[in-house]
Parts: C-alpha cells; structure tokens; sequence
C-alpha cells in the first residue's frame, strides 16, 4: 500500500526552511491562526504544569475535559452526550482515523464530496477502505445531493463531510444536510461530520447541525461529530480533538486508540478544558478578525484579471480557480513560489485542480504583499 505526504504539512515545512534561510517568502498556505491561546488554555495548563505531575490519563480523555467538551456540546448542538459518548484524541486527525479503524472493513467504501481535507484519501486507504469521490459540476464547489445518492452503494460503509470545508470556506446547505442524513439513516450508513471549523462561520450564520436533523437518540445514531481546539482556539501544537457518537463506536474507538497512543497528553487536556471553560469570546473575537482578512484577500484576488471566486462563507481559507491562467495548480503553485516567493496549495491536492488553497489566517499585511506579488506574476 502506497501512502502520499501530506501536501500541506510538507508545504508548511518548505515555508519555514526558505523564511530561516532569511527569504522573503510569504505563507498563504498555512492552516493555523496567527493569534496566542486563550488565557483559560495558559492557566490551566501552567496549573497542571506547576503540580508537576503530568501522568497518563484515562485513555479516553479526563473526566474534566469531557465534562467540558459535553457543556461545549450542548451549547452548540442542543445535545447533551454522556462522558461514554466522547472519546479525546491527539488532534482531530486521530479521532478521524480512529473513526475509520472503527467502522471500515477492507475494501468497504468511504464517500466524500471534492474539495476534500488532503488526508481524506490517504486516511481511507490506511484503513483499507476505497476512497470514492464526488465531483460538483463545473464551476460549482458543492456537488448535488443526487450525485451523492448516486455514489452511496450496498458497499459503502461511511460518508465524510467536511462543513465549513477546507479547502473552499464553503458550507453545504441545511436542505443538501437532511437529505445526506436521510439518505445514510435508511442504507445504514455512518455519517461523519467533521466539524473542527464549524463555529467559525462569518455573515451572521451558523453551521447546520446534524444532530438535530436525525429522530434517532444519539446512541443509535449513524452521525459522528469531529471537533477539536486546534482551529476555533488557535491551540494547534496542543493536538486535542475528540468525537461524539453512539456508546458502540465510541468504545470501539477508544480501543483503537488504547493500543496506538494509549491516551492524550495530559497537559493539552488541561489547557483544552480550560480553553473550553472560558466561553465564547475569544471564538468571538477570532471569527471577527478571520471575517476582516476573508473580506481584505477577496477583495485582493478581485485585482487579478482572470480569477473565479467563491466568497468563503466559514474557515480561514478560499479556493480562487486560476485555471484561466493554468490548468495545472502544481505547476502553478510551483510558479508563484519560483518567482513570487508566495506559498499557495495546489488544488489538485483537494481533488480539483486549477485551483489554489489561499488561507487568510496570517498578517494582513502579508495578505495584501501575498496577492499582489502573484498579481504581478500572471497578470504582467
């Protein structure tokens, strides 16, 4: 079995080699909020780590973090899931794939719409699962729920939907939501919804919330809910996500998870919990100012002569098609470092080439710097 890397990841590392070699790259490729943690996170995990004891936990994560993350829950789905419903993991990415150990059978079938998440494939693969992916029309960066039916077959074992998504910003529409879940109710299929940018949504709006759409109590439920502090709280390097799904699958993946990594750091459970304690303001506060800089790169990108855009409607991402310049996003991607120093994201690492993953969750200065630069490369 042949796994790729991560494109962003090694885009990330490629970044940080050519700005410590003194290069005067700019990174509109990244994936992670320029803004420090929230106090609550600093203070809880200073606490933890003046106790000086930062033992294993239970593998499923502490009762203090869960109890946090079931508050977080009912909060924002109107849920309320018992502590055998959540599982903690280190980062999103592992409740993901802890997900997918749980639920696919070798050459069983996981469906999810393109754009996807770069790890989508990859992850599915690992799992010895076949990867299936729906393509939207041209032009447009959601497919049809028809198109989806379509894909769905007796051998498929999971859907993943990424809402707001990474890479377009784009959330799929409540109606296109209930049917995707109805759907998946009555072929038996597990629904997961990854959801570790879904309060970070602009315009006054908010992300449908798939719990709600389904009649069934939570532990016969198909959804799964991925969620995590890395994105929402600018908490990346503490790698803390967690899932909420029936008891079966939650018990299944906190098995998987006993044997690979046994249980989440200690500490970043602490500084999540405390992250989590704090309430809404600092997500507040950061969702005003990724608004500010989405609406500062389109309207930059808008200066280019021959660039289709979709306005992001959450994340700190947009998915501008440049195949009017050049098809081929690599070579593209390649160009704009070569001669630019802009770091962007090939969209064929999405699924759908001719586009560029541009983030928006850097200085807004390097925002304007970033876009004029490739400006002055295609458009000379």
């Amino acid at each position: 079995m042949s796994v790729g890397q991560s494109a962003t990841l090694r885009l990330n590392e490629l970044a940080n080699n050519l700005k410590a070699e003194g290069k005067p790259v700019i990174h509109l490729g990244g994936g992670e909020p320029e803004e420090k943690i929230p106090r609550g996170a600093y203070d809880a995990s200073s606490k933890k780590l003046n106790s000086r004891l930062v033992r294993y936990t239970a593998t499923g994560g502490t009762a203090d973090l869960k109890k946090e993350i079931a508050a977080y829950t009912e909060r924002n789905y109107g849920l309320l899931p018992a502590a055998k419903n959540i599982v903690v993991s280190g980062g999103a990415k592992q409740a993901i794939y802890n997900f997918l150990l749980a639920v696919v059978d070798p050459g069983s079938e996981v469906v999810f719409p393109a754009p996807y998440w770069v790890s989508y494939p990859e992850m599915v693969k690992l799992a010895y699962g076949t990867p299936v992916v729906v393509r939207p029309e041209p032009g447009r960066l959601i497919p049809e729920i028809r198109e989806m039916d379509k894909h769905i077959t007796s051998n498929t074992r999971a859907v993943m939907l990424n809402s707001p998504n990474n890479p377009s910003g784009m959330m799929y529409p409540e109606g296109f939501l209930r049917e995707l879940i109805a759907i998946c109710e009555d072929r038996g299929v597990y629904l997961m919804m990854d959801d570790i940018y879904n309060r970070l949504v602009f315009d006054g709006a908010s992300a449908p919330n798939a719990f709600s759409m389904s009649c069934k109590p939570l532990d016969e439920s198909l959804i799964v809910s991925i969620n995590g502090v890395s994105k929402t709280y600018s908490m990346t390097g503490f790698r803390i996500g967690w899932s909420v799904a029936g008891e079966a699958v939650s018990r299944a993946m906190t098995r998987i998870q006993a044997q690979v990594t046994s249980c989440p750091s200690a500490l970043s459970q602490a500084a999540a919990a405390g992250a989590l304690a704090e309430g809404d303001a600092f997500v507040k506060a950061l969702r005003t100012q990724l608004e500010k800089k989405r609406d500062l790169l389109l309207g930059e990108l808008r200066k280019l002569k021959k660039v289709s855009i979709h306005q992001p409607q959450g994340t700190f991402y947009s998915f501008p098609d440049f195949s009017a310049y050049e098809k081929d996003s690599e070579k593209l991607s390649g160009l704009l470092l070569d001669k630019a120093m802009v770091v962007t994201v090939p969209g064929k690492e999405f699924g759908m080439d001719g586009h560029l993953r541009i983030s928006y969750c850097g200085p807004e200065k390097e925002i304007v710097e970033g876009v004029d630069r490739i400006r002055k490369v295609l458009d000379a």
